[in-house]
């Protein structure tokens, strides 16, 4: 059943998006961008209000590391650690696979299963695979099921190709343990990562979704400085935003490529949607509702101790795709589960959190019409107004002290030692970004919003292919 506020929230929006575009012909002076003004008031109250409850949120979790004793804490007996499988969910990844496993095997607490999930590969990954670790295959389904004789915890599941989603549904469907852990095969976690999980999930009973801290690695193209250099910082306070909304436990994005969940709440809400372009966000959003609508109670965290590092896009066609994909889904789950909005029966992810994506579903489009008004002003009026000008100086000071302090908290969350060449560098970052990197990010969106409109995304392999030893770009 649709909620009466979120068609009028979103027709707000949307109608103050019309009005402010119409103001920048119809009016002079400031007036006439009116878009900007609208734009940076509440980009700036936003951020403000999560630099600040950010502090708060880190000054919690370093109050809970300084009560901590190691020494006097009471150790878990084996028994009581969960059993966890590791889900890899692969298509034409033998550049990547093989580090992954490598990083999978090195862990302090390993996995009780690693289950890759070949998804009709057409390179020489499977035959790696066969060749690597002893492989023996009998017939399953409409596809075949590998077992390793050098490690036994493998498991091969090598199928024709069916999806993401698909493949990760009959993966944990497969799976025998406690908690099942979904990693990309470009993502390496560090030895830590897995007991990490394990102790969210034993500390936290009600945890039924958790994700990992990733850092992203661009690879392999004439851009990936650039990529890497304004990545790092989104990155960073991404995840740091994360830990924002999870104190106020209506965290709704975790990450696909490193991220684990409670057994029995897959099974509850059936897994994953194999018709979602994100079904890990979508998931999220399902399994908030069941429980809200079940009378139960469960939690979503970012876990600081599960770190890894994943591929990123180092180009600009594979950055626009990928954005375009992301927003595309984003748009797609929100009008799916519009019911919620502001709906106060789902907890703060309805009374708030739902309200602020309604928002959000427009918000590249402010951003990026109030570039393109700034400029059509500038280059037929010849002059911008002095209120203009001082309004944007003091926004990029904002931001930049802001940025700036961001990545000190993040740091402070992950309790690593304060890097000042990091710091300096988000400096640059949150100079430039606006003029080159944000635009991107709000060109990808404006893309998503084509593709949920035309309701097609066409996939492009964000890596080449290999067949032996060629390689076939994608």
């Amino acid at each position: 059943m649709q909620s009466f506020r979120w068609p009028f929230l979103f027709s707000a929006v949307l109608g103050l998006l019309i009005f402010t575009l119409y103001a920048s012909f119809a009016f002079k002076g400031v007036a006439a961008w009116s878009i900007g003004l609208v734009y940076i008031s509440y980009d700036s109250l936003l951020l403000g209000f999560m630099v600040v409850s950010s502090q708060v949120a880190v000054m919690r979790q370093e109050r809970k590391r300084k009560l901590a004793n190691p020494v006097s804490a009471p150790c878990h007996p084996p028994q009581q650690r969960p059993t966890l499988t590791v889900l890899v969910c692969a298509r034409n990844e033998r550049l990547v696979l093989p580090e992954c496993l490598r990083f999978l095997r090195s862990q302090t607490e390993p996995a009780d299963e690693v289950i890759i999930l070949d998804d009709g590969s057409t390179d020489d990954m499977v035959d790696w695979l066969t060749t690597e670790f002893d492989l023996t295959f009998t017939p399953r389904g409409s596809g075949n099921l590998g077992r390793s004789q050098r490690w036994p915890a493998l498991i091969v599941l090598s199928k024709p190709n069916s999806g993401k989603a698909d493949s990760l549904n009959l993966g944990w469907k497969m799976a025998q343990s406690e908690i099942v852990v979904t990693i990309d095969a470009d993502t390496y976690i560090e030895p830590e990562a897995l007991a990490a999980i394990r102790n969210g999930f034993v500390e936290d009973p009600d945890l039924g979704i958790a994700g990992g801290v990733l850092i992203p690695i661009c690879q392999r193209a004439r851009g990936a400085g650039f990529f890497q250099f304004f990545q790092t910082f989104e990155y960073a306070r991404g995840f740091l935003w994360r830990l924002t909304w999870m104190q106020y436990d209506m965290l709704l994005l975790i990450s696909g490529a490193f991220a684990a969940y409670r057994r029995t709440v897959l099974e509850a809400s059936g897994g994953f949607d194999a018709t979602s372009w994100v079904e890990d966000y979508e998931l999220t959003h399902r399994v908030y509702r069941d429980a809200y609508d079940q009378g139960q109670r469960v939690t979503v965290k970012t876990l600081s101790g599960a770190r890894g590092t994943t591929d990123a896009p180092a180009e600009v066609q594979t950055f626009l795709n990928q954005r375009r994909r992301w927003f595309a889904g984003f748009i797609a789950t929100h009008f799916k589960y519009n019911d919620m909005v502001g709906n106060g029966r789902y907890g703060a992810v309805g009374r708030y959190m739902m309200c602020l994506k309604t928002l959000d579903l427009l918000l590249p489009i402010y951003a990026l019409a109030a570039v393109v008004v700034l400029i059509v002003i500038l280059s037929t009026r010849h002059f911008l107004d002095a209120f203009i000008v001082k309004l944007i100086v003091i926004k990029l000071i904002f931001d930049l002290l802001l940025h700036a302090y961001s990545i000190v908290l993040y740091q402070r969350w992950l309790g690593i030692p304060l890097s000042r060449k990091l710091w300096i560098a988000s400096l640059g970052a949150t100079l430039t970004e606006p003029f080159v990197f944000q635009i991107m990010r709000q060109l990808g969106a404006v893309l998503g919003w084509i593709a949920f409109l035309r309701r097609k995304i066409d996939w492009m392999p964000q890596r080449p292919v290999t067949v032996g030893t060629v390689v076939i770009e994608g």
